[in-house]
Order: C-alpha cells, then sequence, then structure tokens
C-alpha cells in the first residue's frame, strides 16, 4: 500500500468523517473503496490482461489492443516492448483472407 496526502475542504473533511463513523470505517477506507467504486481499478487490470492476452494468441490487433489500453499504436507497440511481448504481422495469407473478409 502506498501513502498519499489528500487536500479535502472543511466541509469535505466533515462530510467524510461523518460518513466514515456511520459506515465503521476509517477515513483512508472509505477513501479507497470511494475510488475503487469510481474507477473499478480491478475490472480495469482483468480487461488488459485479456487483452494482452487476446493479442499474443492474434485474437485482436495491434489497433484493438491500443484502443482496449486507451493509447495510441505507438504507445501500445512501446508497451508490448517494455513487456517483451512480440510483435504480431500478418503473412500474405492473412492479409488477402483480411481483404477477402471484409
Amino acid at each position: 500500500m502506498k501513502r498519499t496526502n489528500i487536500m479535502f475542504t472543511d466541509e469535505q473533511h466533515r462530510l467524510l468523517k461523518k460518513s466514515a463513523n456511520k459506515e465503521k470505517k476509517t477515513l483512508g477506507k472509505l477513501v479507497r473503496d470511494a475510488v475503487d467504486s469510481k474507477y473499478d481499478l480491478d475490472k480495469i487490470v482483468h480487461r488488459k490482461s485479456v487483452a494482452l492476452d487476446s493479442y499474443k494468441e492474434g485474437f485482436i490487433s495491434i489497433g484493438k489492443l491500443s484502443e482496449i489500453l486507451g493509447v495510441d499504436p505507438v504507445s501500445a507497440m512501446l508497451y508490448l516492448k517494455e513487456k517483451g511481448i512480440p510483435l504480431k504481422t500478418q503473412d500474405k495469407e492473412e492479409i488477402l483472407q483480411d481483404v477477402v473478409n471484409a
């Protein structure tokens, strides 16, 4: 766990303390739960993991991977390089099949 400082207005702090007491939680736990609820971090991590596995298996393109990761294709390529995942390329037959399927 990482420690951070957050500045609240007096009113925000009062309301958060009141809510924390009511829910029998610490102020920190209340804020962590709110962040998890807002950003659903576990779901995001899982989605990125599934996308990487799908890319590795050839089910999705670098363009789709970059869309899921929320970055541009060049950043997605750099991310793959950092993770040691080779870029997938299509051979001539695969490209021609994509044209037929389009």
